[in-house]
């Protein structure tokens, strides 16, 4: 009898036991849906748990009939894209497989039935920038290579085409670009991969420059993503391309941008770029990086 006792309070201090018991309370106090979504989010349950009460969630907004979604639904609708779009740890491993793909087909299911909901009159259903990060972000984190990188990407430049026509809610902004360049980053399954993430970067500067969106502005993390994938190519022309990235960022900060200001990873990277091309002058091409740097620090 002691010991079942004793079993028992073991199982009442276990963390998981714990977490059901804070959510069954929310239950019991009759909190709203918003806030129930909330919690269930940071409860710590297992990701199939979590994943099931989502998706039962998910269907209870898109399977309803356009222009008939509650003011509540609507402002829940971005908080389950960002819930879908943030990998659960256990899941991470398996991202690259079918759960992946589902979470980024569900947080665009939502993203959808929001646009829907607009054309339907419903005009508290506004869909903003976040929420189409959010749907970038489900497919960076789906495993889904180059496929997800090319729906990304497409997703990036319909939200210019959607701000250039006039709706300022999902101007693209600096958090947009970096996600599509890192879906080509870990585009592992095409060579063309870091060519593609530098052509975002030049567009993002473009827009940029030309006052088409005042949020494009390049800045480190975007340049130093661009590195490490022509770093981590191990192509011909990896080393030369790093460089000129350095270069460019270099040129910016001089003519007032400060965000792009290269830092000490972007240097290393230049410099492991170098060191995995294996060329007679990698060498002296690194020490005069390094030298450079030290330079540009003082």
């Amino acid at each position: 009898m002691t010991a079942r006792i004793s079993s028992q309070k073991q199982g009442l201090r276990s963390p998981l036991r714990r977490r059901h018991l804070s959510l069954l309370a929310v239950l019991a106090m009759g909190s709203s849906r918003r806030v129930l979504i909330q919690a269930y989010i940071n409860s710590g349950l297992p990701a199939h748990t979590q994943r099931a009460w989502l998706q039962k969630l998910t269907d209870d907004i898109c399977l309803s009939e356009p222009g008939n979604l509650s003011q509540e639904e609507i402002h829940n609708a971005p908080m389950l894209m960002s819930a879908w779009a943030k990998t659960p740890k256990k899941e991470e491993s398996s991202s690259s497989g079918k759960k992946g793909k589902e979470r980024a087909v569900a947080v665009e299911g939502l993203l959808k039935r929001m646009i829907d909901e607009r054309r339907a009159g419903n005009t508290n259903a506004i869909v903003r920038t976040e929420d189409y990060n959010a749907v970038m972000k489900s497919w960076v984190n789906s495993g889904e290579m180059n496929a997800a990188a090319e729906r990304v990407e497409q997703i990036l430049r319909n939200m210019q085409d959607k701000f250039v026509e006039g709706d300022e809610h999902v101007q693209p902004n600096a958090e947009s670009f970096e996600l599509a360049i890192e879906a080509w980053t870990i585009a592992s399954d095409v060579d063309y991969a870091p060519a593609r993430a530098h052509k975002i970067l030049e567009w993002m500067n473009h827009l940029y420059t030309s006052s088409e969106n005042d949020k494009a502005a390049p800045n480190t993390n975007c340049f130093h993503l661009v590195l490490r994938a022509w770093a981590s190519s191990g192509k011909l022309e990896a080393p030369i391309m790093s460089e000129h990235l350095i270069m460019w960022m270099q040129h910016l900060q001089q003519q007032g941008l400060e965000s792009a200001k290269p830092n000490t990873m972007c240097f290393n990277t230049v410099m492991a770029a170098w060191l995995k091309s294996g060329d007679i002058t990698a060498e002296k091409r690194i020490r005069q990086i390094f030298e450079f740097m030290e330079l540009s620090s003082r």
